[in-house]
């Protein structure tokens, strides 16, 4: 998979309507506008992170811990959730392959689960997060280099579309 065709995937907005792993594409026009601004923001977030210039959410090694240096992405987002209250987000972790991938979804839930936890501290109303750790089954580079592996430990935030009902 390309980098470009890989952060087009990370950008775009998870569809509400659809099951996780639907192949239809979305469309804007399914969108609110609170929405689309919101989608917008996370993605300027998103490729502020890919660029460099912020730093990705980190965890203390085999820890559900966010390191402090992701405060300020996790504030960005908590932000665009409070200004945009009707928006509903999807947190998303992910792992390398080292370990089991037993060991692997554990670990990516209770990121997922910490990240939820800390944007709720920020005021974001719980209800408006769900969160899914996917652990080693959703890589977007090659895990048998390290820099591979560095760019498959990640979070993604997933706007969503209408009602939790609608979704689940």
């Amino acid at each position: 998979m390309s980098l470009l065709l890989a952060l087009a995937l990370l950008c775009a907005p998870a569809r509400a309507q659809d099951s996780v792993d639907a192949d239809e594409p979305w469309s804007e026009e399914r969108f609110s506008v609170e929405e689309l601004r919101a989608d917008r923001e996370l993605a300027a977030i998103q490729k502020r992170i890919d660029s460099g210039d912020l730093p990705k959410v980190q965890f203390d090694f085999d820890s559900a811990d966010i390191r402090p240096e992701s405060y300020a992405v996790l504030n960005m987002v908590a932000d665009v959730l409070l200004k945009n209250p009707r928006v509903k987000l999807r947190v998303w972790a992910h792992t390398c392959i080292i370990g089991t991938r037993e060991y692997n979804l554990e670990l990516s839930q209770a990121r997922a689960k910490s990240v939820k936890s800390y944007l709720v501290q920020q005021g974001v109303p719980p209800p408006s997060i769900r969160f899914h750790g996917w652990g080693p089954d959703r890589p977007i580079a090659d895990n048998s280099t390290e820099e591979g592996r560095q760019k498959n430990r990640r979070v993604e935030f997933r706007v969503v579309r209408g009602d939790w009902g609608s979704i689940y």
